[in-house]
């Protein structure tokens, strides 16, 4: 009964964060700032501590998942429903997030990652994944 009362208010909980988000609109700096330090490391190979680390061809690679393997998987399923890529940055902690949200009927999924950024380039040590189906 416990087990379904989180999920249940987890499923509420990103719902609501959902509606709020697309009823804001995305900036679009901000967004290509965050893509760009993420993007800087896209042949990093991801740290197995990170949240982000799948596992040997998780996202359809031959050899240790990299930045760029993250991504492609991620975003290789955008092509039908609404689809939001957002992106941004706090300056003073030197941490950026890029989500990646998915909906098309019942099929939702999103993913926010995470990073500290170092000389406008993601540091791969820091990365964290918080993915949803």
């Amino acid at each position: 009964m416990a087990m379904v009362l989180i999920v249940s208010l987890q499923v509420v909980a990103a719902t609501a964060s959902w509606a709020q988000t697309d009823r804001t609109p995305g900036d679009p700096e901000a967004t290509r700032k965050a893509l760009t330090a993420l993007l800087a490391a896209a042949n990093d190979p991801i740290p197995r501590t990170s949240s982000c680390h799948e596992g040997q061809g998780a996202y359809g690679q031959t050899g240790p998942a990299t930045v760029k393997d993250l991504l492609a998987m991620r975003m290789a399923y955008l092509y039908a429903g609404s689809n939001v890529v957002e992106g941004r940055c706090e300056q003073q902690q030197h941490k950026c997030t890029v989500s990646i949200r998915h909906a098309a009927g019942e099929d939702v999924a999103s993913a926010s990652i995470t990073f500290a950024v170092k000389a406008g380039k993601a540091q791969v040590a820091t990365l964290q994944c918080l993915v949803t189906p």
